[in-house]
């Protein structure tokens, strides 16, 4: 009498707990709100979210791809529409007031922080994360360059300065004038600073 074949193997474990990588996600961004990122130890985190260190462990290998991995999805889950007004201006408002999250107290608030230690932070980035810090610039550069196959502004404009004005302008206000990060703020460095530049070629 032949025998049935062996039925393949099963193996048992514990279901990884979706629910549970959101809130320690959120947990990382509300502590580099009020802290920044010192104040992200995975000790914090846990006892922030009710769970043990080795909840944290067994999905992130280390603090630093565990605070990578919070604000990248803190900022993807916000920025994942394609910005495309239709105009130059609404274009750098709309994405401005995405990339630093001017609706968000809690996200506008993690942006200060890395504001705040802003060599830091990017030289961290750089190492960790450096394909994040290239789409934000790829994010910029592709506003302008919409702008110039528009023929709303000049072709000849030095995108590789300009991309990095509005940047430079908000960490400055920032940095000078403890300016928090708002809507009315970007909208007044666009108006007063790079609609000006971008029009002088008209």
């Amino acid at each position: 009498m032949s025998q049935s074949p062996p039925k393949p193997s099963t193996t048992i474990g514990r279901t990884r707990d979706a629910s549970l990588d959101g809130a320690i996600r959120q947990a990382v961004i509300e502590i580099f709100a009020q802290s920044g990122a010192a104040g992200v130890t995975m000790d914090a985190v846990a006892q922030r979210v009710g769970a043990g260190k080795a909840s944290l462990y067994r999905r992130w290998n280390s603090k630093e791809e565990l605070l990578v991995d919070a604000l990248t999805a803190a900022n993807d889950a916000r920025n994942h529409a394609e910005v495309d007004t239709g105009s130059l201006r609404g274009d750098l408002v709309q994405l401005f007031s995405q990339l630093y999250s001017v609706d968000d107290p809690v996200l506008q608030a993690v942006h200060q922080e890395i504001m705040r230690d802003l060599r830091g932070t990017v030289s961290y980035m750089e190492k960790v994360a450096p394909e994040r810090l290239l789409k934000r610039r790829q994010r910029i550069q592709a506003v302008f360059v919409r702008a110039m196959e528009r023929g709303e502004i000049a072709a000849d404009l030095e995108l590789g300065l300009l991309q990095d004005v509005l940047s430079a302008m908000i960490l400055y206000g920032y940095i000078t004038k403890g300016q928090m990060v708002t809507k009315a703020l970007i909208t007044k460095y666009v108006d007063g600073l790079i609609m000006p530049i971008v029009r002088k070629g008209e």
